[in-house]
């Protein structure tokens, strides 16, 4: 699916421009293209709203032989006054302009001054300049959903004129009360891009409410209806942390992929992805392309996935749903310290190879729109030594989505209010080829169950999980000891435990301060095989707490530090 975003920015490019004449009520306007190695990919056209008239296009241009950027001729055209310019690049690849194989962009000058520019998106990219004055609001600072409490309103506006604005008022309102205003002095020169946070904040009570932002008071403003933003916003009655999750689309016939992994495997492993504690996990899925075509990881659930995000080439990537725009472990870790306002709890057990995952959703909000549960297997490592690439070694890589490639429809997202789902799936160990789901290693141990839950016209994803596949060693009471995992520890109030259980039967929980008081208590049913529960600890005070698990006459214990 095309994705058009408006991205305008602030740099000079210091370029010497030929001085074109334009007719009286007109402007000259400069629309500069600098080309990464691969310019078969780039086109673009310059047009009024609406895609007329056309003023200007070009592409697709040549390929270079090495990475790099190649600034192209300088393009003139002429723009009415008074009008909206819209310039659209288009990436047949998927992959933008920038940066992998050299700093490539696009800019649009007029007087030699930058007033719009880009380059880093997937397969399209628009920006909006009015030939004249014009101030409007860009993006909302604020997630769909937020926690209650002081919510500061955020976001930013764009001077997509040609002209200085020197001040408006800024205000906002909720559902339809009096609006909160601020008087904002900034000048803002063409293409300056204004970051705000109102001076009051608002108190946000549990619940969907309406929210109006509006600009007004500009000295003059050439576009009406960008001036305004109506939404909804849920208010979440508590947040948990985020797993994020990174979905890539890869190949082991795929040059560009190795490449890659050289500098993003160490990324991932660094980052202890789809380990236990992590809050980052990984799923890939492989791709019978490019040529020669025939890595034996794909099959139908992969390309299910990549026909919903509308891939084109590979790699790509996307993390929460979104496109990646970078991949480093500081962009990574930013995107996985946000709140998130959904519990997805797992489990599951295994009876010889046959897995049952039961997956419990909590949203804490009441989140508009449709979503799914998407539930996956995935190999954490194997080796390939006919690769046709230097890559011969891959991690994190899907063998089946349960029960597919589309995922499982979720009821309405209803704050407090958990869906439960037990999903099934007999794994077949060895013997990977086209088409099948058969896992490339002998050992169980070597798989992880990976889920998330997503919009399905958003394609963003409000939380992940993942649980490692774990076999039972014996029933004694070192192997319980073994096996009994608590993260994140510290926490700030969720805790996960995990367990494994012996047999059927049942496990009693118990969480005891450092009084020997006696805190929390619980009895869970169980089956043999993996147990995890989710423990709230928010309503303790801060300490040391120790949590103990007695399952078929055995018990261990663990110590926690709670510090909200």
């Amino acid at each position: 699916m095309k994705k058009s975003l408006l991205l305008i920015g602030g740099l000079s490019l210091g370029l010497t421009q030929a001085q074109a004449q334009c007719p009286s009520g007109e402007t000259q306007v400069t629309i500069q293209i600098n080309l990464d190695r691969y310019g078969t990919e780039t086109t673009w056209e310059a047009t009024g709203p609406g895609g007329s008239p056309v003023y200007a296009s070009g592409g697709p241009y040549t390929d270079a032989t090495a990475n790099g950027v190649r600034p192209q001729t300088p393009v003139l055209i002429c723009v009415p006054d008074n009008t909206q310019l819209i310039v659209t690049v288009d990436d047949s690849y998927g992959d933008g302009m920038c940066c992998a194989y050299g700093a490539g962009g696009y800019s649009v000058l007029v007087a030699g001054n930058e007033v719009a520019s880009g380059g880093t998106f997937a397969t399209t990219q628009s920006s909006s300049v009015f030939i004249g004055s014009d101030l409007g609001l860009g993006t909302l600072g604020l997630e769909s959903v937020v926690a209650q409490g002081a919510v500061t309103i955020s976001g930013t506006v764009v001077n997509t004129g040609i002209t200085p604005v020197t001040g408006f008022t800024l205000s906002y309102s909720v559902d339809g009360g009096a609006a909160e205003s601020t008087e904002i002095s900034a000048t803002l020169q063409p293409g300056d891009v204004y970051t705000y946070n109102h001076p009051t904040p608002w108190n946000a009570t549990v619940g969907n409410h309406t929210l109006n932002v509006s600009i007004s008071g500009m000295n003059s403003d050439g576009v009406a209806n960008n001036n305004s933003y109506d939404g909804t916003i849920g208010v979440a009655s508590q947040s948990v942390d985020r797993i994020t999750i990174i979905e890539q689309f890869t190949s082991s016939t795929c040059p560009p992929c190795a490449s890659l992994n050289t500098t993003f495997g160490p990324t991932l492993s660094g980052l202890n992805t789809n380990d236990l504690g992590s809050n980052v996990s990984a799923i890939k899925y492989h791709m019978n392309w490019p040529s020669p075509g025939n890595d034996p990881s794909y099959n139908p659930d992969g390309n299910t996935r990549k026909s919903y995000y509308g891939v084109s080439g590979i790699p790509d990537l996307f993390i929460d749903g979104k496109p990646m725009t970078a991949t480093s472990a500081l962009y990574i870790q930013d995107q996985a310290d946000r709140d998130a306002f959904l519990n997805l709890g797992l489990s599951y057990t295994l009876v010889g190879n046959q897995i049952t995952v039961t997956a419990d959703v909590t949203p804490y909000a009441t989140f508009t729109g449709a979503h799914k549960l998407h539930v996956g297997i995935v190999e954490n490592s194997y080796a390939y030594a006919a690769s046709t690439t230097t890559q011969d070694e891959f991690h994190y890589v899907q063998r089946k989505m349960m029960p597919n490639g589309q995922g499982t429809n979720l009821a309405t997202l209803t704050g407090d209010q958990t869906q439960t789902f037990n999903l099934s799936h007999t794994i077949t160990l060895g013997g990977p080829a086209q088409g099948n789901y058969n896992t490339w290693g002998q050992n169980l141990e070597n798989l992880t169950v990976v889920a998330f839950v997503q919009n399905t016209s958003t394609k963003n994803i409000l939380q992940a999980n993942f649980l490692p596949v774990l076999l039972n060693v014996g029933v004694n009471e070192n192997s319980l000891d073994q096996r009994l995992l608590v993260f994140p520890n510290p926490t700030e109030g969720l805790l996960n435990v995990q367990y494994e259980a012996p047999k059927t039967g049942v496990a009693q929980i118990e969480v005891i301060n450092v009084l020997g008081e006696r805190v929390f208590e619980a009895t869970r049913s169980m089956a043999a095989g993996t147990q995890r529960e989710t423990l709230d600890m928010t309503s303790l005070s801060d300490g040391i707490y120790f949590v103990n698990i007695t399952a078929d006459g055995v018990r261990a214990s663990r110590k926690v530090t709670l510090n909200k």
